[in-house]
């Protein structure tokens, strides 16, 4: 009797033991795998790192922490528009000229400065003021701005946090690209990469910005041809039809105006060849800069300015980075003399 009781106990034990060596071995087998996807992925970053390749600050997440700093003050002031802005407009040669002021670069390649400026003016944290570039295509744009228009109105959803899903999945992906070669590597061709770092001509890539707050390094393009660009922007000009985005302009800058801030449009340099097809695409700037003027708004047009007038594009688009300082430092000085930025009553000064 005793007997068969320890047979039947063994054999209970031996049942309890099978499942729990079952899940022993599942979980042993989960950790193998979570450790060679860890392996393979330390394995992956290494190599784009040793290839040449350095994770980049992301210009998204630089934009909304400038955006969230330029939304607290009053003595702010909003550096908006595409390219041109980032390239010309130099925060640190302004606020050098202009020290009660503190100038948040929010430019955006390929962004019109008017849907920033829209953004801004529906935003009720914002009492700062404005520096918007005027141009005079994206005063004739379609308004409402279109959603499929993704450079522009990328910045904004990320700003408004809308949609919410698609906002956490940005910012997400954001986050981790800026410690991960890994992660922006993906339109990189790594065997290239890695032969030219061996043969040792390759160099590390910039980032795209040092400092939003200073300048983007890979907008400089001193010697660059830009005769393709140009001529896909004729055609693409050739094709449009105007809208009437620039019409709703002045309700935004009222609106700014009502809560202490003001804007002021900038006109910035064009030269050679894009400056002659944008005179002749729109031969009414100069009609509306006056419309504007007339409604109270001011325009400072670098055409017209004789100490902003003489400069050159290298890429007949952007100035290159010392002449970006010299054009900020004499626009800063204009704004300063016709007193073009009022401090809020707050400011004190």
């Amino acid at each position: 009797m005793r007997i068969d009781q320890e047979v039947k106990y063994s054999s209970v034990e031996v049942e309890r033991s099978r499942p729990e060596a079952r899940d022993h071995r599942r979980t042993f087998l989960a950790a193998k795998l979570i450790l060679a996807g860890v392996a393979v992925l330390a394995a992956g970053e290494a190599s784009w790192r040793f290839a040449g390749f350095e994770p980049a600050a992301s210009d998204l997440l630089a934009f909304d922490r400038l955006y969230t700093a330029a939304r607290s003050s009053t003595d702010a002031v909003a550096l908006i528009g595409d390219s041109r802005v980032l390239c010309d407009l130099d925060p640190t040669a302004l606020k050098r000229e202009l020290p009660p002021w503190n100038f948040y670069q929010l430019a955006a390649d390929g962004t019109s400065g008017l849907a920033m400026l829209e953004n801004l003016a529906q935003d009720d944290r914002f009492h700062g003021h404005v520096l918007c570039e005027f141009r005079m295509e994206q005063f004739q744009a379609a308004y409402p701005f279109l959603e499929h228009d993704t450079d522009p109105q990328r910045y904004v959803r990320f700003l408004r946090r809308r949609p919410y899903l698609d906002f956490v999945s940005t910012w997400l992906s954001e986050t981790l690209g800026e410690h991960s070669a890994l992660l922006q590597s993906k339109d990189r061709d790594f065997i290239s990469s890695l032969a030219a770092r061996i043969a040792g001509s390759g160099a590390k890539p910039l980032p795209d910005l040092a400092s939003r707050g200073d300048r983007f390094l890979g907008m400089h393009r001193r010697g660059q041809d830009n005769s393709r660009a140009i001529a896909s922007w004729n055609r693409m000009m050739a094709g449009r039809v105007h809208g009437d985005s620039g019409d709703h302009a002045a309700s935004w800058v009222e609106a700014i105006r009502r809560r202490g801030g003001d804007v002021v449009f900038v006109r910035l340099p064009a030269s050679g060849s894009l400056r002659q097809l944008e005179d002749t695409t729109y031969p009414d700037a100069a009609g509306t800069i006056e419309s504007l003027a007339a409604r109270g708004i001011h325009v400072v047009d670098s055409t017209k300015e004789p100490t902003l007038s003489g400069f050159d594009c290298p890429d007949e688009s952007h100035l290159d980075e010392d002449d970006a300082e010299r054009f900020s430092a004499s626009l800063a000085r204009i704004l300063r003399d016709a007193q073009l930025l009022r401090p809020a009553p707050s400011n004190g000064l």
